[in-house]
């Protein structure tokens, strides 16, 4: 299992049907969170919510409060501007979030793309995670190149997180030869674009490492 983390950014294909419209909407909030999901038509949420709850309990842990309201939406196409097509996106200005739905993700996207293995539910699940943590810490964070490459770390480090222990040292075990960063100093906007895997290995080494991860967050988005 390799690469997964990379088909955030984009997927090295293009959809060729348009996005499904027209069709009653179905939804699901999660208990106990301020997070709920809508779908277009009948809703495939699975693991959705357990990786919520993971995922709001581990930023809460770092010092990062989610808001009152947080709306995910599945839907069957995501608007590009450029050929790559995306699997979920979020729109810091209006805080929406649009996540391709599991049945088009796990019929887009070629085994290739994670290595030996296909997309499977868990990994579809760590990306709202991804996505969760851009909608949390937004507010927290400030503007410019260092802020954006702070909440790079945070989002890697949450989605690496919320994944069971089995299929994050599966994925790990693919950058055995990785070695975390020293500081935050070291984090690099352009090693991130260059190979987005391996920097979020980085950054999770370096976070696991810590003897008091919450201040080291609190000192991140303070900078």
């Amino acid at each position: 299992m390799k690469r997964f983390l990379a088909l955030l950014i984009w997927v090295p294909f293009a959809f060729l049907s348009p996005p499904v419209t027209g069709l009653a909407e179905t939804s699901l909030s999660c208990t106990g969170t301020s997070v709920s999901f809508s779908s277009e038509g009948a809703g495939d949420f699975r693991c959705l919510c357990a990786a919520t709850e993971r995922t709001l309990e581990f930023l809460l842990n770092i010092g990062l409060a989610p808001p009152e309201k947080i709306k995910i939406m599945l839907v069957s196409q995501i608007p590009s501007e450029s050929a790559h097509a995306l699997i979920v996106s979020y729109n810091p200005t209006t805080h929406e979030v649009l996540l391709l739905d599991y049945k088009r993700a796990t019929a887009e996207i070629p085994a290739m793309a994670t290595g030996e293995n296909p997309l499977d539910e868990e990994i579809w699940c760590s990306y709202a995670a991804h996505e969760l943590a851009h909608v949390v810490s937004t507010p927290y964070l400030g503007q410019g190149r260092r802020a954006r490459i702070y909440g790079e770390y945070i989002y890697a480090i949450t989605q690496l997180s919320v994944l069971s222990q089995e299929q994050r040292e599966a994925y790990l075990a693919n950058y055995a030869d990785v070695v975390p960063y020293g500081d935050a100093s070291e984090m690099s906007e352009l090693y991130y674009h260059l190979d987005p895997d391996r920097f979020a290995v980085k950054c999770y080494l370096h976070f696991i490492a810590l003897a008091d991860p919450r201040e080291f967050n609190r000192q991140l988005v303070k900078t």
